[in-house]
């Protein structure tokens, strides 16, 4: 059976598939299910086809970059029902139309209207919202994933470390050729607040930042700095009239 006679074959309802209704998909069968799905990306397919090839011709398109668009995101909805069915590995529940379907991963598209999408520029990904910058670096984690293997170079590690520090700090946004700060300089820079505002840390704060410093010495055996830091974490735990500095350095300057 090719996609012509799928095309024109009734429904089990007796009429054509590109007028069947939300109801009667429910009530069918998977197998009907896939012959629908697959009817009505065929027949996108063709319409996507009409309207692009004027266009390549140098003629008056028959339809706008707009339109297209919407042809092509019902072809792509359409495949991903046929491929949920296909593959029941896929483990996604299928929907009769988009405007109803819930559990897309949403992934860049091949085309536009009429050309092959772009690859991302800097000027393009500096524009990109967050969401889309995400994306953008979630896309990329996978396909060199899926080119290198997980974990077998330096560019894979960083797209992923990338992806995971975005979903974890709302606040993190890496520039477009990465951010290769290991995880001490990044939790720094973007997770902790910086010493230069340590007067005007709470308690809580310094205490934290001084057991943070106290275990980082600890882990390369540095054990002035190791001392020094318990010291002012004492301070700090025992509300010592005392006063505590950040660094060495700071408490040997308020002294002279």
């Amino acid at each position: 059976m090719n996609w012509f006679t799928v095309l024109k074959m009734p429904n089990p309802y007796g009429g054509r598939w590109n007028d069947l209704t939300g109801g009667e998909y429910y009530r069918m069968d998977d197998n009907d299910k896939r012959n629908y799905h697959s009817s009505m990306h065929q027949m996108y397919e063709r319409q996507i086809k009409r309207a692009v090839e004027p266009r390549k011709a140098g003629q008056a398109p028959p339809a706008t970059d707009e339109q297209i668009r919407g042809l092509r995101e019902l072809t792509r909805f359409h495949s991903r029902q046929y491929q949920r069915m296909r593959h029941p590995s896929i483990n996604k529940e299928n929907y009769y139309s988009l405007e109803e379907e819930k559990n897309r991963q949403m992934s860049k598209p091949q085309y536009d209207a009429v050309e092959r999408m772009p690859h991302t520029t800097k000027e393009m990904y500096d524009n990109y919202t967050r969401e889309r910058k995400i994306q953008y670096w979630n896309r990329l984690a996978q396909k060199l994933k899926s080119e290198y293997g997980i974990g077998n170079t330096d560019v894979v590690r960083l797209a992923a470390r990338m992806v995971k520090r975005m979903i974890d700090n709302p606040n993190y946004n890496p520039p477009f050729e990465g951010d290769d700060a290991n995880m001490i300089e990044y939790r720094d820079k973007h997770k902790y607040k910086d010493i230069s505002g340590y007067d005007d840390f709470t308690d809580e704060e310094k205490r934290n930042y001084h057991t943070r410093m106290k275990e980082r010495a600890l882990r390369v055996n540095k054990t002035d700095e190791m001392n020094y830091h318990s010291r002012m974490k004492h301070r700090i735990t025992n509300n010592s009239s005392l006063p505590t500095y950040p660094t060495p350095e700071a408490e040997k300057e308020a002294e002279q």
